[in-house]
């Protein structure tokens, strides 16, 4: 009984320092919840009052959308359609997909913003156990900010190398759908095909071509499945395919040509890039040359040489 005390008055301030983070913490996300709660209701009371009859027809739909998840969860989508619309655009490009992907999202940002925090209370106040209570406070803050914008910064670096595969995976996409369109495969057909092809060595771009060919078995006509795809891979050259499509609809040119002049043009940008990567290698290594590579090679050659000659210094003294 005195250890545990003793152990809670030797580190009273950590563990007030917690109780005070959770407690604010805690507070924050209730003032999250019941803004969001309140926000839903006067919409919902304007969408009544603006008109009865579409929201009596609309409420099945509301309120089944309202029981697709747990209500203590509500707290963590956004309020704002637009804001909500360009999230969920950003995981999509990452390749998160669903209304769980939003919510797992905006759980693991406020996750990783108070164990950051917490955690940099505790390890401060135990390094520095001389420093007033307000850097302690200070450190927390900053850190918990850090680990707020942490899981956002890991999805932008998965969603940049997505982008990556796709620009890479593009020009083979176009010469398998070169070839599928010669041999009389129409471009719903081409589309499946071609994602089981590209499986392998593009899982991404086959994933986004498997989602637009259930988009037209769904109904949804080829431009707009194309504008989607667009949307989705996020590299310009995907816009331009759908672009080269319609047009190609529009004037009733060959779909055949069309697509293997831009399936050309797709290689020799590849080619292009890999060229400029390969001219900016020696400039990026001249940094770990010039403070790996040459202190080594220097302290190689030139210490046996001060070694021969501060022997060679003794040995003359000594003589």
């Amino acid at each position: 009984m005195e250890q545990i005390t003793a152990f809670f008055a030797a580190r009273g301030d950590l563990l007030l320092l917690a109780a005070v983070f959770l407690a604010v913490a805690s507070l924050t996300f209730a003032f999250g919840t019941i803004t969001a709660s309140w926000s839903g209701v006067r919409r919902r009371v304007n969408a009544g009052t603006a008109s009865t009859g579409a929201a009596a027809v609309t409420a099945p739909a509301a309120s089944v959308q309202r029981s697709s998840g747990p209500d203590y969860l509500k707290g963590l989508m956004p309020t704002d359609e637009t804001k909500k619309s360009e999230l969920v655009k950003f995981l999509n490009s990452a390749g998160y997909y669903g209304d769980r992907a939003l919510v797992l999202f905006q759980a693991s940002r406020i996750g990783v913003a108070l164990l950051c925090g917490m955690a940099t209370a505790a390890l401060f106040g135990r390094l520095y156990p001389g420093k007033p209570l307000i850097f302690t406070i200070a450190a927390a803050v900053v850190l918990t900010a850090i680990g707020y914008m942490l899981p956002r910064a890991v999805v932008s670096v998965r969603r940049d190398k997505l982008f990556e595969e796709h620009r890479q995976g593009f020009p083979d996409f176009l010469d398998l759908l070169v070839i599928c369109v010669e041999a009389g495969i129409g471009v719903d057909s081409a589309m499946e095909r071609i994602s089981r092809d590209l499986a392998r060595d593009y899982p991404s771009l086959a994933r986004n071509l498997g989602f637009m060919s259930l988009e037209m078995r769904a109904g949804k006509s080829t431009r707009e499945a194309l504008d989607n795809l667009g949307v989705r891979l996020g590299i310009p050259e995907a816009k331009s395919f759908s672009t080269l499509i319609r047009q190609s609809e529009e004037l009733g040119t060959s779909l055949v040509q069309s697509l293997r002049v831009y399936s050309e043009e797709m290689r020799q940008k590849r080619l292009a890039r890999a060229e400029e990567k390969a001219f900016a290698l020696p400039v990026k290594l001249v940094l770990p040359l010039g403070f790996f590579i040459f202190p080594v090679v220097l302290g190689v050659t030139l210490v046996p040489v001060v070694i021969k000659l501060f022997t060679a210094l003794g040995i003359s003294k000594g003589q």
